[in-house]
């Protein structure tokens, strides 16, 4: 499954840069962000310490956003802070008990998550708290609604929906779904790649 995340989210990047005119390329990529944002809440399901977790992508957001402003020559924040932030929610929401407090932590976050121009902004939290508390095909037409809802900004990302699909099929089948990719290269890829990207464009132009 990471694997499929790395290869899609590096044809979806290449696309942007590179041959924006190709949106197949772009089409490919939708795959990629919904495998990070389930990764996200496995990580959390699953991680023995959750602090070091959280400060290990904290320091992947702050060496990749250098790449990324290069790459796609912007100043918003690169989609790790997404993550991370998505994260940090994940926690906030299993220490409240109150629904009423919860919806104001949502919310809140996706406001700050807006205004600093992070990468997928609210949408990526909304998708890893339907991974977080739905499952089966719940999960696949709440991720299909929420791409309806964000073809006001997006039409391609409709087709993200197919990496749902995937991740309810394998876990209706009982795969496992641990990652096959050590850890150093799950860990190095984004900045790595967005660096290599950012290189070239800058020589290219």
């Amino acid at each position: 499954m990471h694997w499929i995340a790395m290869i899609t989210m590096l044809i979806d990047h290449i696309g942007a840069v590179f041959f924006p005119e190709h949106s197949v390329l772009r089409i490919i990529g939708r795959i990629a962000f919904p495998i990070y944002a389930f990764s996200i809440f496995l990580g959390y399901k699953h991680t023995r310490n959750v602090k070091r977790y959280s400060f290990r992508l904290f320091i992947i957001a702050v060496v990749s956003q250098i790449p990324f402003m290069a790459a796609f020559n912007q100043s918003t924040l690169n989609v790790v802070w997404t993550l991370l932030a998505s994260l940090l929610v994940l926690q906030a929401l299993d220490k409240v008990k109150n629904k009423v407090a919860a919806v104001f932590i949502v919310f809140s976050a996706g406001f700050i998550m807006e205004i600093s121009t992070m990468d997928y902004g609210m949408y990526g939290l909304l998708l890893v708290l339907i991974y977080r508390y739905t499952e089966g095909f719940v999960m696949v037409f709440a991720h299909l609604f929420l791409n309806i809802i964000d073809m006001l900004q997006s039409q391609i990302q409709i087709w993200s929906t197919i990496s749902s699909l995937f991740i309810a099929f394998a876990i209706y089948k009982g795969a496992l779904l641990r990652s096959s990719v050590p850890r150093w290269l799950w860990t190095s890829f984004y900045p790595l790649h967005l660096a290599i990207i950012g290189i070239v464009r800058i020589y290219l132009r």
